[in-house]
């Protein structure tokens, strides 16, 4: 595995730990909210990393169509971590944070897609 492949990773994880950090805590996030924003946040979390780790796994001339779908997933969760903070789920500060980390996964992905070529 290349080094940028394994730090992509290691964010992915990064990125699952926090997202799970953030959305736990039925105080931040509404019972009503549970089913509409965190199942689907936490959810994609771990859908990135587990199709980062399948990617990894598949032929070069394989890889394009799945990194461009992890970069789709990761657009929607830029969307959402977004939507919560315009609801008033997370401020600022936090919304900061998460998205920096969204945004390492989304460059590093990005990148090796252009090495893959």
């Amino acid at each position: 595995m290349a080094e940028e492949k394994l730090i992509v990773l290691i964010k992915a994880k990064d990125l699952i730990e926090y997202t799970f950090c953030m959305t736990e805590s039925t105080k931040r996030f509404p019972k009503k909210t549970r089913f509409t924003f965190v199942n689907r946040m936490q959810n994609l979390s771990l859908d990135i990393y587990s199709k980062l780790l399948k990617i990894n796994e598949m032929p070069v001339s394989q890889r394009k169509e799945h990194q461009i779908d992890v970069l789709s997933d990761i657009k929607v969760l830029l969307f959402l971590i977004e939507l919560t903070k315009q609801k008033g789920y997370i401020n600022s500060k936090q919304s900061v944070i998460w998205t920096k980390r969204v945004l390492d996964v989304k460059n590093l992905t990005a990148a090796w897609m252009t090495k893959t070529k």
